[in-house]
């Protein structure tokens, strides 16, 4: 006990580390919230980097003229390169959002230490949102959809729901990062309450001077993300480029101070509740990770059974397709719904040798149609 309480007073009595951090929160600091969060983000920057790519390599310019196949199945891909780059973006946006308003909704309870890592993981998720947003953007304005998305003509192109729900979280990450810098003005190790401060071991150097540092840090990076935010809201292609830079940089930064945070302070916690037991809060985060990931699987498949039947018919399965969709007639949600569970009960009631895939009695239809005008 002697040598312990040595390591954390000096000379003179006062204490050099944070004795009281706090008590668990797994609503906020919990394995699957962290993990949910954070694979997302991922997934979203990778896609990011990879449509950018694809950009430099000429796979998604629009070479040829408006009416022609070629054009169809240049628009079709683009559509699902758009698809697939939002996949999973819009559920961690929302969930961040989430995670901000419950540490904001608690403002007099949580400590200081949950306030830090709750900065920490929203901010790669803000940063993942925007390298998405930049290459979204840039896939937008080549198929000119951005400018119809609107559901008014009054309504700007930038007053979209997506762009709506980045206001949002800039807004309130914004409120998040003013509270956290005044929380972290009254850092104090003598304090007797918890939430006062936290284990610093692996965030700052030994000799760095608190609050300061972790303040000045906390300031760089908010006015860090919120500038590549905003940039990839309202600039223009032309600054994609740096943008996904800037978002990449700071992406495995806050994914080590997350990382390195809750390892430190968490053998520090205090009280009966288990950091890392399995709540409605984790469950809710791991259960939006594995949509997201099947979203991206279905996506990735549907784009890959497209590209094989492009090299397979020609360019003129992509028109085809495109009129094909263009006469069925418009239906409603709920009509969608129930012809979908009628089509299933059908099929479940078929025996197996009469079930098909739907893609390869496409194939199989539109090759009797080549054959029938090739013999006209």
């Amino acid at each position: 006990m002697a040598s312990e309480s040595s390591e954390t007073t000096d000379f003179q009595g006062e204490p050099t580390q944070c004795t009281h951090v706090g008590e668990p929160m797994p609503d906020i600091a919990g394995y699957g919230v962290l993990l949910g969060l954070s694979v997302q983000a991922f997934i979203s920057l990778v896609l990011a980097f990879w449509v950018f790519f694809w950009t430099k390599l000429g796979r998604l310019n629009m070479q040829h003229p408006e009416g022609t196949a070629e054009h169809a199945s240049e628009k079709k891909r683009l559509g699902f390169v758009s698809e697939i780059l939002m996949v999973g973006n819009d559920l961690q946006m929302i969930t961040g959002v989430a995670l901000v308003v419950t540490a904001l909704a608690d403002w007099d309870g949580i400590d200081l230490y949950h306030l830090r890592l709750v900065y920490e993981t929203v901010s790669f998720v803000g940063i993942s949102n925007a390298a998405a947003l930049v290459c979204w953007t840039f896939v937008g304005a080549k198929t000119k959809t951005l400018k119809t998305r609107s559901s008014h003509k009054f309504i700007p192109a930038h007053w979209t729901p997506r762009f709506r729900v980045s206001y949002v979280f800039a807004l309130l990450f914004l409120v998040l990062t003013v509270f956290l810098e005044i929380r972290l003005g009254r850092w104090s190790l003598t304090e007797e309450e918890n939430g006062f401060c936290y284990i610093t071991t692996g965030l700052t150097s030994a000799d760095a001077t608190q609050p300061r540092t972790d303040r000045a840090y906390v300031a760089v990076t908010a006015t860090w993300l919120l500038m590549v935010l905003f940039g990839s809201l309202f600039c223009s292609a032309n600054f994609r480029k740096p943008l996904l830079v800037l978002a990449g940089l700071q992406f495995p930064l806050h994914m080590y101070m997350m990382i390195k945070l809750r390892t430190e302070n968490q053998p520090f916690l205090e009280g009966e509740e288990n950091e890392n037991s399995w709540d409605f809060g984790q469950t809710t985060a791991t259960i939006l990770l594995g949509l997201a990931i099947g979203q991206l699987v279905h996506q990735g498949v549907q784009y890959f059974k497209f590209e094989q039947a492009i090299k397979k018919h020609g360019a003129a399965y992509a028109l085809a397709e495109h009129e094909e969709k263009s006469n069925e007639p418009v239906v409603s949600l709920v009509e969608e719904g129930l012809r979908q569970v009628q089509e299933l009960k059908q099929t479940s009631s078929r025996p197996r040798s009469l079930r098909g895939n739907n893609s390869e009695r496409y194939d199989e239809s539109y090759e009797l149609m080549r054959n029938h005008e090739n013999r006209a």
